[in-house]
């Protein structure tokens, strides 16, 4: 009997222990199944707000691109701006149909989209064969202007999620999503554009990292580079100079001035000893420069930098001033040698410099403008209104330069720069300026 109730003990024992640990490992596999849950919620969410952003991107490129076709003249550039149409609309549906968006928002947009691929398409082939663009003009502005509103209206939902204020999974768990606008004023535009007025049209055109104008620059020490840097800034009391050593894929030295108000970073090239790149950090006061000061501060630091640079772009925003300033010889800017400076607008003093361009491209090139300037009326649409000409040399994409005729251009509103060579008239590049909440676009 004893026996029996021992053995029944213990299976109870037993049974007790199994149903523990069958809830443990219950427990443990909900507990893990949750996390799963969550983490997949996290990466559908994200999926979500990438084909947004692409959305966003897309309709960018195809409102700037339409808005250059208004006024690009009928041949290679027009049809390159129609390729760039087609893929990019292409490209829009595909991320739309991505999204949970509510069905008549998702199917009007897409419908629109897929006609503005089929235009792209019928307009290239029609200048292909030979034909005139004049029955096309009217659509392309239609379709401009429709484009202009759909990109205004998603740019909202865009903002909105990159400032993580909006959770498209959340609200698709009750409805549709639908692009909408924000209560308040948007304070961040999330649509990436490729220049910032501030970095000017054609910064970023170089593709090699031969420093041309340094050839033959005598060589500097560490210690020769220190004490440049050392002395740069007057104002800035700097008080100790260190050395992050040489840039791993430059000729440069980087550098760290600590001074009374901030810390300033320099590279400074190996030879010649020239500044590259400047950055200051420290606290902004009240506004007391304008446009006029600013531009002159900006051209002081340059020449005492030893950059030969004339003001050639400005921007002021958030209490700096970001000036572009570039060589011009005999009425030609050399865009592909900027320098740009930004500088506080509470003193004057420079907060930051980028030279690169400079040192990569300046050397001597032919600057002749072999054809007539009285030309250029006539070689851009009439529509537009001519408000100045001069001679432009810029980087290409692949890493070339090319001498042309800077035309600045209005058409209903829209301001453009048209860039034409300088030998034989051909639209080489077509670039527009953009209001926005970042300030003044270059595209």
């Amino acid at each position: 009997m004893e026996q029996r109730k021992e053995k029944r003990s213990k299976g109870w024992l037993i049974t007790a222990i199994s149903l523990m640990l069958f809830s443990m490992c219950l427990g443990v596999s909900l507990v893990f199944s949750l996390a799963h849950n969550a983490r997949a919620q996290q990466a559908l969410e994200r999926t979500y707000e990438q084909n947004l952003y692409e959305l966003g991107d897309n309709l960018s490129n195809i409102e700037v691109n339409l808005s250059k076709l208004m006024v690009a003249p009928e041949g290679r550039f027009a049809t390159t701006l129609l390729t760039d149409v087609y893929s990019e609309a292409l490209a829009a549906e595909k991320a739309l149909s991505s999204l949970p968006v509510d069905w008549h928002d998702s199917e009007n947009a897409a419908g629109f989209l897929n006609q503005v691929a089929d235009f792209a398409v019928s307009y290239q082939q029609a200048l292909i064969a030979g034909k005139t663009g004049n029955n096309y003009a009217e659509t392309v502005e239609n379709m401009y202007v429709t484009v202009r509103g759909l990109n205004a209206q998603i740019s909202d939902s865009v903002a909105l999620a990159s400032q993580n204020k909006l959770d498209i999974r959340r609200i698709t768990s009750q409805k549709p999503f639908v692009f909408r606008s924000s209560e308040s004023k948007v304070a961040h535009n999330s649509i990436e554009y490729p220049e910032l007025i501030y970095d000017g049209p054609f910064s970023d055109g170089r593709a090699k990292e031969h420093y041309c104008h340094l050839d033959g620059a005598e060589s500097v020490s560490l210690e020769e580079a220190k004490e440049i840097a050392m002395s740069a800034l007057p104002d800035f009391n700097a008080k100790s100079v260190s050395s992050a050593g040489k840039s791993e894929n430059e000729p440069l030295y980087e550098l760290t001035v600590s001074g009374e108000r901030g810390e300033a970073y320099f590279s400074i090239s190996e030879h010649g000893g020239k500044i590259v790149n400047l950055t200051v950090s420290r606290p902004l006061g009240a506004i007391m420069l304008g446009e006029t000061s600013a531009k002159a501060c900006a051209k002081d630091f340059a020449a005492r930098a030893g950059y030969d640079v004339e003001p050639v772009w400005y921007l002021a925003n958030g209490g700096v001033a970001y000036v572009n300033l570039a060589p011009i010889e005999n009425g030609v800017v050399l865009y592909t040698d900027l320098v740009k400076v930004k500088v506080a607008l509470d003193n004057g003093d420079v907060l930051g410099l980028e030279a690169k361009n400079y040192c990569l491209n300046h050397t001597e090139r032919p600057t002749e403008l072999k054809m007539n300037k009285a030309a250029i009326p006539t070689l851009i649409d009439s529509r537009l209104k001519l408000n100045s000409v001069r001679g432009a040399l810029i980087p290409l994409e692949n890493g070339a330069q090319r001498l042309c005729y800077e035309a600045a251009c209005e058409y209903k509103g829209l301001d453009y720069f048209i860039y034409l060579d300088a030998s034989n008239g051909e639209t080489v590049k077509i670039m527009r300026t953009v209001d926005s909440e970042q300030g003044s676009l270059v595209m």
